[in-house]
């Protein structure tokens, strides 16, 4: 709540981020009841302040099914401006480097498909009434798209611009343009969700 009502004033919006495994028991904030109280709290500070800041919840990919619906009835029932899904994975499934037993999060390709299946399922399950953020092993115009058609109403890149650098943007863009050219879409929010049942 400090960091807010001392940089609320001045963002374009905010992200409540309950999904870092780097920080200990921060997870167990995604429980419905403890995120509930959570959010309102946010959701109270902001009114106080008299502007209105957008509010985004970043969740991890580690969810059930049940875990997953909970969230998304939090969301929608208090009008949240968004889900950011998701942040990165303490699972190592398929990971094969020799340094995969480490602890924290891993992010990147390896939870590609976690995090997109997780995105379609908030997606099936908030129809369209709640924008979503995807993220996770977004490397390239394919990647992306694959977000944008599971239900992604944006995207956000953070371990491929280490490894492509910056250029990587401008190749994601252009690319999805003949994407959408392909498909037979003019804009973004036609794509949106058109492809979510491949990954349920």
């Amino acid at each position: 709540m400090k960091v807010f009502t001392a940089c609320g004033p001045y963002v374009d919006f905010v992200t409540v981020n309950v999904s870092s495994p780097n920080t200990e028991r921060l997870r167990d904030l995604q429980g419905a009841e403890a995120l509930r109280a959570l959010l309102v709290r946010v959701l109270e500070r902001r009114e106080e302040m008299g502007k209105y800041t957008p509010v985004f919840l970043k969740i991890a990919p580690d969810l059930d099914d049940d875990e997953i619906e909970a969230i998304a009835e939090v969301a929608r029932s208090l009008r949240l401006d968004g889900i950011i899904a998701t942040n990165t994975t303490i699972q190592r499934k398929g990971v094969k480097s020799r340094i995969r037993k480490e602890i924290g999060g891993l992010s990147g390709p390896p939870m590609f498909e976690k995090s997109t299946r997780v995105l379609a399922r908030l997606s099936a399950l908030t129809q369209g009434h709640l924008p979503l953020i995807g993220v996770g092993g977004i490397d390239s115009a394919e990647t992306a798209y694959a977000k944008i058609t599971a239900g992604a109403s944006a995207v956000q890149v953070y371990t491929a611009l280490v490894y492509h650098g910056l250029s990587l943007v401008d190749e994601i863009v252009r690319g999805l343009e003949a994407r959408l050219e392909a498909d037979g879409y003019s804009q973004i929010a036609q794509a949106v969700g058109s492809k979510r049942g491949d990954w349920l």
